[in-house]
């Protein structure tokens, strides 16, 4: 706010001569036309009326100031005789008036009072003002789409693209819940998240939806949505992001749709091979039925083999066609052994008989939630590679077994959070990758193969099928000692009713907290950011450089401490023993430990490993908040 004040006086006012105020008066005599009175309005934040006679045009000017210039302050001084005047412009609009009682040291000092008050209301209104018009000029022009929710679900505003994405208008958005305008599916989903965020349970979610349009069209969006609240801190409206991801979803399953038709070309040899080799049974067999006639038993004997070869060829040809039809990626309960028993007949043809397949099934595997297409697109990239490599022979490998993650452990891969997982293991005795092209395996388009002969999407679409469904997958291999791919799924919660698309957000939108945490990290570059991260969701840090600081810290805090999150390597004393010492003085004390070596390196004994959780550096931000939550969770 400027320190200056441009004021306009109507009539004569001492009082003004004696406030201490950087004052500059603009004289705008007595019956001054409104246009003239707009053309200054620039220049003027201050009316003063002098209202002295009940019969003058004092009010007609007030009227007329406050409809020209409506961003200005205006102040009344008024006899005890002009009250009614004083009413009747404070419904016209003045801001302030004061009354001409007590002595004129006095009412100088009101009036500065009256003028620095109002002024400063002023100024926050018209910063308010310009902020609002910010916002809403933002909003409208944003190029994601944009709506306001209010607390039944109904929209308040949305703009231009959100519109656009719903297919719909503003004016039916507003007679519509935003569970309406979702695919069935989502719509539960989005009202057990939404009554997660309105509870105060979280304050920020992220979802993918699908809208339907009224003509039946469909548009794929992500929405991230935030709790806005009131003075009470009671959520009040909520206010969604979204973006479409339409023409993004369908370039990648026109992507991954056309490496599955390589796929089907590259699959035809084997196949050709084999339904050859089908078709010879079956003429071969005609051909002795007819020469046998007068002897059923031998008729009999190649009617079954004839049985036999085309029950082979109708699995084939069905195989084929699940495999290459175009598929929406709707996942559900897929059992990976039976789907490995239906393709085994396919992976037959593909290898021929100059490779023996090795399979090794768990009896008691768990099932997986993801799309079986493209579970059985990663399995069929994934074998098409290995015959590549296996022109002269050798084994193809698959391996199915469950895996409980619950301590950390070198064998499988330290960002692998907690949990059930269902591995399968494909492996062949081909001619193996050098750790060059191990790193860029994963990338699209990358490929060993002569020009011509793939496009390189091969094992960049099993990675991105892998990864949608929360996946991770590791290759292991060795240069004349052939490859090994292990992916990991997530076990299905097979007595779960809560449908794994909402379990998947909400592991993926962790909770704030609030708790006490002792932040133990010797490297400043990590411990700063750790700390400001951290108190950005909620929780109140305390910090140490090594374990010589964190345990003064421990015994000068009077409070409680919820939480130890300590680096395993630091000069001195290490993060184990210093997590010993203070869950010794406070019992309550859960630990995190970070290190950057694997967990067989730190000196913990079997009880401690249970009892502490160990986060493999680098980790994400995300990962910790997960951690955080799940240990203080107990």
């Amino acid at each position: 706010m400027s320190s200056r004040i441009h004021a306009v006086v109507y009539g004569d006012c001492p009082e003004l001569r004696q406030c201490d105020l950087d004052l500059k008066i603009h004289r705008l005599p007595p019956g001054t036309p409104p246009e003239e009175i707009a053309r200054n309005e620039g220049e003027i934040d201050l009316a003063i009326f002098v209202a002295d006679d009940p019969r003058g045009d004092t009010l007609d000017q007030v009227r007329t100031f406050c409809r020209q210039v409506p961003r200005c302050v205006t102040i009344m001084i008024a006899e005890e005789q002009t009250l009614e005047v004083v009413e009747e412009a404070l419904r016209a609009g003045l801001d302030d008036y004061i009354l001409r009682v007590g002595d004129p040291e006095q009412r100088s000092f009101l009036l500065q009072h009256a003028i620095e008050r109002n002024m400063r209301q002023s100024y926050v209104k018209q910063r308010l003002h310009e902020s609002e018009r910010r916002f809403w000029t933002f909003f409208d022009h944003c190029p994601i789409g944009l709506l306001i929710l209010n607390c039944s679900g109904r929209c308040e505003h949305a703009n231009d693209v959100f519109t656009s994405i719903a297919g719909r208008s503003l004016d039916e958005l507003r007679a519509l819940s935003f569970r309406d305008l979702l695919s069935d599916d989502d719509a539960g989903i989005w009202q057990a998240l939404r009554s997660e965020l309105e509870s105060g349970q979280r304050d920020f979610i992220r979802v993918d939806n699908e809208f339907r349009h009224p003509d039946g069209d469909s548009r794929w969006a992500k929405v991230a949505a935030v709790a806005m609240h009131d003075d009470n801190a009671q959520p009040a409206y909520l206010l969604c992001m979204v973006t479409d991801r339409t023409d993004r979803r369908r370039i990648q399953q026109n992507l991954v749709h056309a490496d599955k038709m390589q796929a089907m070309g590259r699959l035809a040899g084997g196949v050709a091979h084999d339904f050859n080799n089908l078709l010879t049974i079956i003429d071969s067999h005609c051909y002795i039925m007819g020469d046998a006639l007068n002897d059923p038993e031998r008729i009999t004997w190649s009617i079954e083999r004839i049985r036999t070869a085309t029950t082979r060829g109708s699995k084939l040809t069905r195989q084929l066609l699940t495999f290459g039809r175009y598929q929406s990626c709707e996942a559900d309960s897929v059992d990976p052994n039976a789907l490995l028993d239906k393709m085994q007949v396919v992976l037959e043809s593909l290898f021929g008989k100059t490779v023996d397949l090795d399979f090794a099934l768990d009896d008691d595997l768990r099932n997986i939630y993801a799309n079986e297409s493209q579970i059985e697109q990663v399995i069929m990239n994934l074998a098409l590679n290995s015959r590549d490599v296996l022109d002269d022979g050798g084994s193809f490998g698959v391996r199915t077994y469950n895996l409980n993650v619950d301590v950390p452990c070198s064998a499988v891969p330290a960002e692998l959070p907690h949990g059930q997982y269902t591995v399968l293991e494909i492996s062949d005795t081909g001619s193996g990758m050098s750790p060059e092209i191990q790193k860029k395996a994963f990338e699209p388009f990358f490929t060993t193969k002569d020009v011509g002969d793939g496009t390189g999407l091969g094992l960049s679409t099993v990675y991105g099928v892998v990864t949608q469904n929360n996946g991770h997958i590791t290759v292991d291999s060795e240069e004349g000692r052939g490859t090994t791919f292990t992916i990991y799924f997530p076990s299905a919660k097979q007595d779960s009713q809560t449908p794994p698309k909402l379990r998947r957000v909400r592991r993926g939108t962790p909770t704030d907290g609030h708790e006490t945490i002792l932040l133990v990290e010797d490297e400043n570059e990590l411990r700063l950011p750790l700390k400001r991260l951290l108190e950005s969701k909620g929780y109140f840090i305390l910090e140490a450089a090594n374990a010589e600081e964190a345990l003064a810290i421990s015994r000068r805090h009077r409070g409680r401490i919820d939480l130890l999150l300590t680096d395993v390597i630091m000069p001195g004393v290490d993060g184990v023993s210093l997590a010993d010492t203070i869950t010794d003085d406070r019992p309550e004390t859960s630990v995190i430990l970070m290190s950057g070596y694997t967990a067989d390196t730190l000196s913990m004994n079997p009880e401690a490993r249970r009892e502490r959780k160990l986060l493999q550096k680098p980790f994400g931000m995300d990962i910790l908040s997960r951690t955080i939550r799940r240990v203080l969770k107990g």
